[in-house]
């Protein structure tokens, strides 16, 4: 996947690769909602990928944000600006982004994290106002745009649930990667574990066929059955093969 380029995921959804984090794009009745952000710096390739579609910022209505980590948050302060495109998130996350709560070191390694504290602010983008989100919660767009929150990698992560395109974007929830096996988010960044696992059980009550993720390319492979077999192995104790 190539920086700036889009790559269809279904009807009116497409995959940007951002700095740090593929974005997903939707696109409907010639209005463009955007969930993450990717890093600082990310304006040009997402610009880009609008171009190529045949669209332009300028019809971006909506960023909505599965989690405040900056690979998916830093990129909003540029992207936004001063045009009149709204910022949801979390409630437990917005302030956070809007700059009103400090950003807690992603890194689970204490070591790591005193490390790389200095560059959070340097990774982070500028804050911007942000729209609070409840789970169940539906975001206003041609299509129905659904939150789902599922806490574990941070405290406010949330998916976001297509049911129209049977599609679910699931951030840093899931990893898709080794040999193409859906896994655990990584522990290295994720603030609890075992809460992760269990808050995507709910994630079985939906109908969808697409899961996209917020840095691997999209699962078409029955990604409901995988997340059922990864958390019964989970729950029993065995590692996924």
């Amino acid at each position: 996947m190539i920086f700036g380029r889009p790559v269809r995921v279904t009807d009116g959804v497409f995959q940007i690769r951002a700095i740090g984090a593929r974005v997903t794009l939707l696109i409907e009745n010639d209005e463009a909602l955007l969930v993450d952000a990717g890093l600082r710096g990310s304006r040009s390739a997402i610009a880009g990928g609008f171009k190529a579609l045949g669209f332009s910022l300028d019809q971006l209505a909506r960023v909505v944000v599965t989690h405040a980590h900056p690979d998916h948050s830093g990129g909003l302060g540029e992207l936004v600006g001063s045009r009149r495109i709204s910022v949801a998130a979390h409630r437990l996350e917005a302030g956070i982004i809007a700059g009103d709560a400090p950003l807690p070191n992603p890194l689970q390694n204490g070591m790591l994290a005193m490390m790389a504290q200095p560059l959070l602010t340097t990774l982070n983008g500028d804050p911007v106002p942000v729209e609070p989100l409840e789970d169940g919660e539906v975001i206003p767009f041609g299509t129905d745009v659904r939150v789902v929150q599922v806490p574990g990698h941070t405290e406010g992560s949330i998916a976001i649930y297509l049911p129209e395109k049977g599609t679910i974007i699931v951030g840093d929830a899931l990893q898709y990667k080794f040999a193409r096996r859906l896994s655990p988010p990584a522990a290295g960044v994720t603030q609890r574990p075992q809460q992760a696992m269990r808050s995507l059980e709910k994630l079985l009550e939906l109908d969808f066929s697409i899961m996209c993720f917020g840095h691997f390319p999209p699962m078409r492979d029955n990604p409901k059955a995988a997340l059922r077999r990864l958390i019964e192995q989970q729950e029993s104790g065995r590692t996924p093969v």
